[in-house]
């Protein structure tokens, strides 16, 4: 019996995990390792910018809890092909996430991640990533070859909500563009728990990505090189992250 998932999901997702031809090991950011979540639960009413300045990212995390027990949950179900190394704050500086819960997963770069819970819609692009990771992407050849000439390093910042329709198509597209380019950071966002760059870049509609320089990292709601505001085509993002990149040769 699954904490979390009925028994069909569990099913779906032994099927998926046996079916990959190594196992996999993702990193988990959260605030405590002794408290998860405690942070998130002390503080209604946040300074951002305090935190920025004192950790040099958003520690505000009321999901921290579920996102360990989320871990624990799929590390069992997939018997191991899928585990997690967690950190504190302190510990897992070194991977320089800017939100937590931080999923950060295994990656050659590390350098795609998902912050938040992956709940709803969201779910489905965050298991099948570890397919792409293992077995390669599903894009077609011309699109490979276009993401991995990409040699600017951007850092793309996916926002989105557990009921959006289209999210999972754009969050899914990202994620095989950053397996494929480890010089693109990718990072999926979960908007409701994650307010503070959505709000700055005025999103009022999901899907949204902003793409910036890689200089800007750790800056939040740094100004975008290109947007995408909604669902395009994966032909059409791979024009926007070209023109991203020509933009961000130009500006150095």
């Amino acid at each position: 019996m699954s904490a979390l998932f009925d028994e069909e999901t569990v099913n779906e997702l032994k099927k998926i995990f046996s079916g990959l031809r190594k196992n996999m090991k993702d990193v988990l950011i959260i605030d405590s390792l002794e408290n998860p979540g405690i942070t998130g639960e002390h503080h209604h009413h946040h300074d951002y910018e305090e935190e920025i300045e004192k950790y040099g990212l958003i520690v505000h995390c009321h999901t921290c809890g579920e996102a360990k027990l989320l871990a624990d949950e799929l590390t069992r179900i997939s018997g191991g092909k899928l585990s997690f190394e967690v950190h504190d704050v302190k510990t897992g500086k070194i991977y320089n996430p800017r939100y937590l819960p931080a999923f950060i997963y295994d990656t050659p770069g590390r350098n795609v991640r998902y912050y938040g819970i992956p709940s709803g819609q969201e779910f489905a692009p965050f298991i099948f990533i570890h397919e792409y990771i293992s077995e390669g992407v599903k894009l077609s050849e011309e699109l490979v070859e276009e993401i991995e000439a990409i040699d600017t390093p951007l850092h793309v910042k996916v926002f989105v909500t557990p009921e959006c329709p289209y999210c999972p198509l754009v969050v899914d597209f990202m994620n095989q563009v950053g397996v494929l380019n480890k010089n693109i950071i990718v990072e999926t966002i979960e908007a409701f728990e994650n307010p503070i760059e959505a709000d700055r870049y005025g999103v009022q509609y999901v899907p949204f990505v902003a793409i910036t320089r890689i200089e800007d990292y750790h800056v939040y709601g740094a100004k975008p090189l290109e947007v995408i505001p909604g669902y395009m085509p994966n032909e059409e993002m791979v024009e926007v992250i070209k023109k991203a990149a020509a933009k961000a040769r130009k500006s150095k």
